[in-house]
């Protein structure tokens, strides 16, 4: 009858012990490793705002790109966005919904230039009130007659 007994405890004592372990291993493959690399998602391509866009997702595309990049650099240099970058950025969504692309490319262009120069003197108006912001704008205005 002791036999029977010591035999059911040391039974007993090897399944809780199989289960802590079973535990401890499985706690331990949970928390990530410190010095793993993690795989990280794939790149897009760079999204070129140099070129008139070819469709609407390139379009919208290159409209993001240049919101984030002036908001990058507002911050970096700790300046406020342009009122009239943001008017510009507002008619080039308005139209890439309606695939006007050379009208896009109008606003691009003008808000490319803008950023260009985002650190210039103020004075110099790359970000104003110009020919171009007139331009991207109203395709009707004096200002586009040379174009």
């Amino acid at each position: 009858m002791s036999q029977d007994l010591s035999f059911a405890h040391t039974r007993h004592f090897l399944a809780v012990l199989g289960t802590v372990c079973v535990l401890a291993n499985a706690s331990v493959e949970a928390r990530p490793a410190k010095n793993t690399p993690v795989a990280s998602p794939p790149k897009q391509a760079p999204v070129r705002t140099d070129l008139t866009p070819r469709d609407t997702n390139d379009c919208l595309a290159v409209a993001r790109t240049l919101n984030e990049q002036v908001k990058k650099l507002a911050r970096q240099t700790r300046r406020g966005i342009p009122p009239e970058f943001t008017r510009v950025a507002s008619d080039l969504n308005q139209s890439c919904g309606a695939q006007e692309f050379e009208k896009a490319w109008i606003s691009i262009d003008w808000m490319n230039g803008c950023i260009s120069n985002f650190t210039k003197d103020a004075e110099l108006g790359f970000c104003s009130r110009n020919e171009g912001y007139a331009c991207a704008l109203d395709l009707q205005s004096d200002a586009c007659q040379g174009r």
